[in-house]
């Protein structure tokens, strides 16, 4: 199945977040396995992120409380400039919890859900920590089963690094 049906459609979209609403012309789209770029915070601090296939991030737009899985990185070029974008498949609840955590769905088919967002509306700076919930022997060294659409989000890693981060500078 290809990453996208209906790419210029999405890349619409996507620019409207820009308020731009020119045609799209028919560059083709230069894809990427990670991407790092410079990000200001409210207190002017610069700070460099990187993201990669695979991360689990939140979108910054409206009417979702949303985490989605990197699918895809592409750089699209409009107008003499280069603009970059991600793919994203979207989580969904699933109202059950493993070990007190929130398990969610990944969902591969809903076509009513927008996929391509520009990496302006990536939130990189909070990182979600998602586990694959491999059951039995189904996924083997690291190569999970892609039929077991189920993640578990880690609520206690944070907790846990932040636990020995201060262990380590207090005995140091």
């Amino acid at each position: 199945m290809p990453l996208l049906m209906n790419i210029n459609e999405e890349l619409k979209l996507a620019y409207e977040d820009f308020r731009d609403n020119s045609a799209i012309p028919n560059s083709m789209p230069l894809f990427f396995e990670y991407t790092s770029f410079i990000f200001e915070n409210e207190r002017d601090n610069t700070i460099l992120r990187r993201l990669r296939i695979g991360n689990v991030v939140s979108i910054n737009i409206e009417n979702r409380g949303n985490f989605a899985i990197i699918r895809a990185i592409f750089c699209h070029q409009k107008d003499n400039l280069r603009f970059v974008f991600v793919v994203v498949d979207w989580f969904e609840e699933t109202n059950r919890t493993i070990l007190g955590c929130p398990v969610y769905r990944l969902q591969t088919t809903n076509a009513n859900l927008r996929r391509v967002f520009s990496i302006c509306l990536v939130n990189a700076i909070n990182v979600m920590h998602f586990v694959h919930n491999c059951r039995g022997e189904e996924c083997i060294d690291g190569d999970h089963n892609s039929r077991n659409d189920l993640y578990i989000r880690n609520l206690y890693f944070l907790k846990l690094f932040n636990v020995y981060y201060l262990f380590i500078n207090y005995h140091s």
